[in-house]
């Protein structure tokens, strides 16, 4: 390149912000690049940010710089000040080549040198280039279930679910990769099938095979993969060698192992306590979050998405459980799930719209706040103590004083937080006063 890549991704990304306002330029580019063998869909997926300039491979960025510059002419993207015309003409001829069948990697694959540590368990190394093509041929996905929490953003078709990461963490290891300063580390993937053989080992000759249909994701290192990624879309060459631990566990088990793993990115507590799920009220809310109307709806990270439609948080809703029911047992567990998933079916269904399906409209009301959810559980339990029908639930909601002095100054608290633990117990004093008040009357 005749200039450094990071600052032609900035003019991209600019020029980007004001494309996506127009159906038409992107349906344009989009059709610049399937001329050259890119897919309809890439820069759909760029625009939406699933898909990251910095982690497009060299001759593909060349093509997207010439390609905004030819539908919108702006000057900044312009591909000669940017690449030589060697490397405009042979991203033209062999950007196509990425995407064909010869480039992709099929399953089933092997690796040879590896140790078996435990029988869920195997240790070998490999280039990242191998990763890297692993990655591009769709073997390697980032399974949201057993990661850190996912990222929202609105497009055209809704709401999309993207990964958390840090691009700053991306370039700096790409940067140390490039330089060949990038000391080895190791990157753990997951194998799942439902199938009894997703893996065979070779104890004698070391080698271990993954066998088709089965679904490789990310455990551990996905900023050190995508910082990989990078840095190969820079210089194929590149000699890097990774660290590869292979796990075979289902699900349960990959998220206790995520949860347990600490790292440079640290996962978020509220999100490593879901995971781990040690307390028998992290089994209730695993229990709301699969088979209740709040599905979608409890964030794994300390705060919520309003564009994803989520109303409370899993640490609250474990907070709540914890000090209101008390579970002590995994069958109290089950059976204190049970009753909320029907009493939050009750609530969510009574006020549709309040929860379902135009939440931000009512954010004002206090209906739906974040720790409102611990009330909720208060007069969930108030109910069940008292042989109370779940049918009477609209009727006493209704005639909750959810603008009360006191209750809208704790919702209200911004300084402390809906985290701030002192103001948990303060909206969990709060309705157990209330419902006391109410078994007196």
């Amino acid at each position: 390149m005749l200039k450094d890549r990071e600052e032609l991704e900035l003019h991209i990304q600019e020029r980007i912000r004001e494309v996506k306002k127009s159906r038409k330029k992107i349906f344009n580019i989009s059709s610049y690049l399937l001329e050259y063998g890119i897919p309809l869909g890439t820069f759909e997926d760029i625009v939406k940010g699933i898909q990251q300039v910095s982690l497009i491979e060299s001759p593909v960025l060349c093509l997207l710089t010439d390609g905004i510059y030819q539908i919108t002419g702006y000057k900044d993207v312009d591909p000669k000040e940017w690449f030589t015309e060697n490397e405009i003409e042979t991203s033209k001829k062999h950007a196509r080549s990425l995407y064909t069948k010869e480039n992709r990697i099929y399953l089933p694959i092997a690796f040879n040198d590896v140790i078996r540590v435990t029988q869920n368990s195997y240790l070998t190394k490999v280039e990242m280039s191998y990763l890297v093509q692993m990655f591009h041929s769709q073997l390697i996905i980032y399974k949201f279930e057993t990661q850190r929490s996912a990222k929202y953003i609105a497009g055209r078709d809704g709401i999309v679910q993207v990964p958390d990461i840090n691009p700053s963490s991306v370039e700096d290891i790409s940067r140390e990769m490039l330089k060949e300063n990038y000391l080895d580390d190791t990157i753990t993937l997951n194998i799942y099938s439902d199938s009894d053989n997703p893996v065979e080992y070779n104890e004698e000759a070391k080698t271990l095979i993954i066998n088709e249909n089965v679904i490789i994701s990310i455990l551990d290192g996905f900023h050190r993969l995508q910082g990989g990624i990078r840095a190969i879309s820079i210089n194929s060459e590149l000699p890097q060698m990774m660290g590869l631990s292979i796990r075979v566990y289902n699900d349960e088990t990959a998220k206790r192992f995520f949860g347990q793993i600490n790292t440079i990115n640290v996962v978020p507590e509220q999100r490593r306590k879901e995971l781990i799920s040690e307390g028998k009220e992290d089994i209730v809310v695993q229990e709301l979050q699969q088979k209740s109307d709040l599905k979608g709806k409890i964030a794994s990270s300390p705060k919520i998405s309003e564009i994803a439609g989520q109303l409370t948080t899993f640490d609250i809703m474990s907070y709540a459980i914890e000090n209101v029911f008390k579970p002590k047992s995994n069958l109290e567990a089950r059976e204190v799930a049970t009753y909320l998933i029907k009493f939050y079916d009750y609530l969510t269904g009574s006020f549709v719209d309040q929860f379902l399906l135009s939440p931000q409209k009512y954010k004002d009301t206090n209906i739906n706040h974040p720790l409102m959810f611990i009330g909720y559980t208060v007069i969930a339990k108030y109910f069940q103590d008292n042989n109370i029908e779940l049918k009477e639930l609209k009727n006493y909601v209704e005639n909750l004083n959810l603008k009360d002095e006191e209750l809208n100054g704790l919702l209200s608290d911004t300084k402390r937080g809906i985290n701030s633990s002192a103001l948990r117990k303060k909206v969990l004093k709060y309705f157990n006063a209330l419902v006391e008040s109410g078994e007196k009357k």
